[in-house]
Order: C-alpha cells, then sequence, then structure tokens
C-alpha cells in the first residue's frame, strides 16, 4: 500500500465522449439551477460557505444523456478499484444518482471533503467511500480543481477524477474568471 495520498487521485483522460459532453451541457441548459449549500450534520442546516459565489447544481433527470454518463461513472468506479488491486477493498454497494455543477464567472467551491450526509435517507445505508467528478469542457478560464490546499489537478473535457471520500482528500475548486465550467459528481458507498 503506497503511504502517499497522490496516488489514490486517479485522472482518467478522456474518459466522457466530447459529443456527450456537448449535449449534456446543451440540455442542462433549462434545468432548475440551485445554489449549492454545504449540510452541518451538527445542527441539520445547510449553508453556503461562499455566499454569493457558490455554485449552482442541478439533477440531469430525463437527459438522453444521463444513462451513457451514469455507466461512465460506474466503469470510472470499477477502473479505480480494479486500479487499486486491495484485498480488502473489493468495491462499493451504489452509488448517487449523477449530480451537475455549473461554475459561472466568480463562482467558487469551498473547499471541503466529500462527506455526504444527504445520499442517505435511510433506505440507503453507508458512508461515501469513492467520489467521481467528471469534467464536462474546458472553454472557460479559472476554475482550477486544487486538492490539499496548494495541488491543482489538470483537468479538460472529458476528463475523469476519482478519489476517496474523505477527510484526507480535501478539494475546491477557484473562481472561474470568464466562461463557464460544467462538471457532473457521483459518490459511491
Amino acid at each position: 500500500m503506497d503511504r502517499d495520498l497522490s496516488s489514490y487521485v486517479l485522472v482518467l483522460e478522456n474518459w466522457i465522449d466530447q459529443e456527450a459532453c456537448k449535449q449534456t451541457i446543451r440540455e442542462m441548459q433549462s434545468a432548475d439551477w440551485q445554489q449549492h449549500t454545504f449540510y452541518n450534520a451538527q445542527d441539520g442546516s445547510y449553508n453556503t460557505r461562499s455566499g454569493s459565489k457558490e455554485l449552482d447544481i442541478a439533477y440531469g433527470r430525463g437527459l438522453s444523456t444521463q444513462p451513457y454518463v451514469m455507466q461512465r461513472i460506474w466503469d470510472g468506479f470499477r477502473t479505480y478499484c480494479d486500479h487499486l488491486n486491495f484485498s480488502w477493498f473489493n468495491g462499493w454497494q451504489g452509488f448517487s444518482e449523477v449530480r451537475f455543477n455549473m461554475y459561472k464567472e466568480t463562482r467558487v467551491m469551498a473547499e471541503h471533503c466529500d462527506h455526504i450526509h444527504s445520499m442517505f435517507d435511510g433506505e440507503r445505508k453507508g458512508i461515501p467511500t469513492l467520489t467521481f467528478l467528471g469534467m464536462l469542457n474546458d472553454d472557460y478560464t479559472g476554475g482550477e480543481f486544487v486538492m490539499w490546499g496548494d495541488e491543482v489537478i489538470p483537468v479538460g473535457e472529458g476528463t475523469a477524477i476519482v478519489f476517496p471520500s474523505c477527510f484526507l482528500y480535501p478539494h475546491r475548486v477557484d473562481p472561474v474568471t470568464s466562461g463557464t465550467r460544467y462538471s457532473c459528481v457521483s459518490w459511491a458507498w
């Protein structure tokens, strides 16, 4: 087992087909976008950490590309587990519906770790173990994906990143300076 945390961040180049990325963005234009909030497990509240600069999120139910994107997410989690090849970690129980993220100019995602409580509604039980992040475009500036405070993980259109959903993997998205950044995310448990 490697003790270097960065060795558990798997970057998958050209993971999502470019035409599927473009089609997803076109179809998401009419989505019901809402400002992202973080859940506070101590008091049960939902709050932004960046005020009005926090990104917008939406779910793509009914998108023509949703089955393809969900399959690529499943393939990403499977590829990650195969890559690890750990006898004591053989996979996951399930994974969340894909969520789409939109970062207009000046928008960010505050530094956080993926302790996603809202996935578990009483029927599903577990803890998030893996994060899948897929990039849908790269025709923007700024919006860098940063882990551990200062390590920029380069991402382009169609790139996916899979990493553990725990406190050892804090990450954020820096402000978009021009254009609009689109991504998708899912969590396995």
